[in-house]
């Protein structure tokens, strides 16, 4: 699921993704809460911190209530290379990833926190 008020953001995403894997798009925070109340299942999160602060933090505290395990790569025009090469590899569920990113780097990480089978699998579901 790609979280972001911005469609820059989104459509960037699906540029870099899409074709390999089935893509959620939320609108924002308010939006994804409605999506997984809903039901919809997701194997991860793309969330875009550069929304309201509070607002992103408070939604990653709700997946922590959710039970929601699967992993978090947070996008920030904030983020420098080297913290976020950093924040790579001290957490097994948050990943950091600065905003533009290179081609082909989004995907990339998601191979290596998804695995590069469930991508293909995705790409081959409806």
């Amino acid at each position: 699921m790609v979280v972001s008020e911005a469609p820059e953001v989104r459509l960037a995403v699906a540029r870099e993704v899409g074709l390999a894997c089935r893509i959620v798009t939320s609108l924002g925070a308010t939006s994804a809460d409605r999506r997984l109340d809903m039901g919809v299942a997701v194997d991860g999160l793309v969330l875009d911190l550069d929304a309201d602060r509070r607002v992103v933090s408070d939604f990653l505290c709700r997946l922590v209530d959710r039970g929601f395990h699967g992993p978090r790569i947070l996008l920030s025009s904030g983020f420098r290379p080297e913290a976020s090469a950093t924040f790579l590899t001290a957490c097994d569920t948050h990943f950091a990833l600065g905003r533009p990113w290179r081609a082909g780097e989004l995907r990339s990480l998601l191979e290596r926190v998804l695995g590069v089978s469930h991508l293909a699998q995705s790409a081959s579901s409806p």
